[in-house]
């Protein structure tokens, strides 16, 4: 349940574009009136105000979510209003453009169809397919945060298997361990296991003084994750031999692991 109810979170933040693109400012009266301290400080986001490839949690336990009525949501009410696809969520922002809380707003007819064909998606990994999937895969030249240098010219013939995470994602961080189980399965192969996260490496360092991840990590990779059109997280690829991206899935499934491994597999054969 609990990776069901994430992955349907994250399935929103892909068509949050629509949401921003959509609001109308509350009056700091309205607010005041409502005793809502959270949002008194804070604006609406608007179109240009948030990057289409910065990620964004929707997580009441972190970040404030409210009804449109301005009432303050609790956790398993949060779970079930985002499983039923009724209802979008309009970020705020304080004066430096970070998001600090979400209001629910009615969704349109086109965002819960939306809504519905992502859902689907993510419970169904094997089904989530890509435009980019059979086409050559798009130059990167990085370094990992232990200094080690990779660029897709010098990894053809090998197998690249990549990971868009960041370390606030909760899907991302519940697959780690899962992952790491498939880094020492390939051990040894001509396969290179490649994490490429949005955070610093300053952050990415601290996280990992908690928590283990075999992945070769790559710091401040918004920049890639945009060449691969990542706008929801995790986001799976694995690039073949030939440098040809040969599978691509958002999102944490029941399955999302084991189809990396039986691709992986296949490639290596």
């Amino acid at each position: 349940m609990t990776k069901r109810i994430f992955m349907i979170a994250f399935a929103i933040t892909v068509i949050l574009s629509n949401a921003i693109a959509q609001v109308t400012n509350v009056s700091q009266d309205t607010l005041a009136k409502n005793n809502i301290n959270t949002l008194k400080d804070l604006k609406k986001a608007e179109p240009g105000d948030i990057d289409s490839g910065t990620p964004m949690m929707l997580d009441p336990s972190t970040t404030p979510m409210y009804y449109e009525n301005f009432v303050l949501i609790k956790e398993d009410e949060f779970m079930e209003i985002m499983m039923s696809g009724d209802y979008m969520p309009e970020p705020y922002i304080d004066s430096n453009k970070v998001v600090k809380a979400f209001v629910l707003r009615k969704a349109t007819e086109l965002e819960k169809e939306q809504m519905k064909e992502m859902q689907g998606n993510m419970q169904n990994p094997g089904q989530n397919k890509s435009e980019l999937v059979g086409k050559e895969a798009f130059p990167f030249s990085v370094t990992d945060i232990s200094g080690n240098k990779y660029s897709l010219e010098k990894l053809k013939g090998k197998v690249i298997v990549i990971n868009f995470w960041f370390v606030e994602c909760k899907p991302c961080v519940m697959e780690i361990p899962d992952l790491n189980d498939l880094v020492e399965k390939y051990k040894g192969k001509e396969v290179v296991f490649l994490g490429f996260a949005t955070n610093d490496k300053s952050k990415i360092e601290s996280f990992l003084k908690t928590k283990t991840y075999k992945y070769n990590i790559i710091a401040d990779s918004k920049e890639v994750a945009g060449l691969y059109k990542v706008n929801s997280y995790p986001t799976h690829l694995i690039i073949d031999t030939n440098s040809i991206i040969s599978y691509y899935i958002t999102g944490l499934g029941p399955t999302t692991v084991k189809a990396l491994d039986k691709t992986i597999e296949s490639l290596i054969k």
